[in-house]
């Protein structure tokens, strides 16, 4: 639920995109009865996919429209910020199916040829999520498999009890092969997990080391951090409503350092109307 299209930006990399996509599909929202006793950590995954499978069926019930401020900074060694970018987009969710209207491009109308060009870019990247995977963007359960959790305790977030989960990737995930699994396989870091609805309330991950690409020879990336808050935000639903990054690294002869930072809001619900025979 509540995709942020990164591969659009200016200053991401593909495989740096499609990392937080992931993580900003990790589940939608609905709600789910749970015990008030702490359950084992192997119980909390499981009702954390269950909730995910049922909050992807709710969300194809319903259109949900927000607003998204994306705002991009390239900085220099000592972390001044050098440039700033930014976009706005009107964003709506039918069943689904997710599209982005640009609305603004640092602080102004966007361009015909800047509306074009994101248009473009907005299909694309809902071209390319339906060949990763089949139904519509919600939990990439394989994902959540790839690591081991470990229960640190319980915590309160606005009021809310949740329980804190350490994760590793498990042994066998392999740092071989394609840079995207590479990276998954230098991922860990903690899960902040609603202890009533078993939502995704926060999450938090960085590198482990660094990673070459291409045994160094397209560059590396140094360092890359990330933060993804959900809240409920309408009528039982839950959304990604910030995003924040930091991403250091060398591409070719070029280094490269960036902050992102997308914040969501202004949800709207409606349920659909069945159609004729449906």
């Amino acid at each position: 639920m509540n995709r942020i299209g990164l591969s659009n930006l200016p200053g991401t990399s593909g495989g740096l995109a499609r990392i937080l996509a992931l993580f900003l599909l990790l589940v939608p929202g609905a709600s789910f009865a749970a015990n008030p006793a702490t359950p084992s950590v192997d119980e909390i995954i499981e009702r954390f996919l269950r909730q995910a499978r049922a909050a992807a069926d709710t969300e194809a019930q319903h259109e949900i429209s927000y607003h998204r401020r994306t705002r991009i900074e390239e900085l220099a060694d000592d972390g001044a910020v050098q440039q700033t970018r930014s976009k706005e987009h009107a964003v709506t969710n039918r069943a689904g199916v997710i599209r982005a209207v640009l609305v603004k491009v640092d602080e102004r109308a966007p361009s015909d040829r800047e509306s074009r060009s994101d248009r473009k870019t907005d299909t694309d990247a809902r071209r390319e999520s339906g060949r990763r995977r089949n139904g519509p963007d919600f939990l990439d359960e394989g994902l959540v498999r790839r690591f081991q959790y470990t229960l640190e305790g319980e915590e309160r977030i606005d009021g809310r009890r949740v329980f804190r989960l350490a994760y590793e990737p498990r042994p066998a995930a392999s740092g071989t092969g394609k840079d995207f699994e590479r990276i998954l396989s230098l991922l860990h870091g903690h899960l902040w997990i609603d202890a009533e609805q078993y939502e995704l309330v926060k999450v938090e991950a960085r590198l482990r080391s660094a990673l070459k690409l291409l045994g160094g020879i397209a560059g590396s990336l140094n360092r890359l951090d990330f933060a993804i808050v959900r809240r409920p935000v309408r009528d039982g639903h839950w959304a990604n409503v910030l995003l924040t990054s930091q991403a250091e690294g060398r591409k070719l002869f070029s280094v490269f350092r960036a902050r992102i930072q997308v914040e969501q809001d202004e949800f709207q619900v409606r349920p659909l109307t069945p159609t004729p025979g449906s």
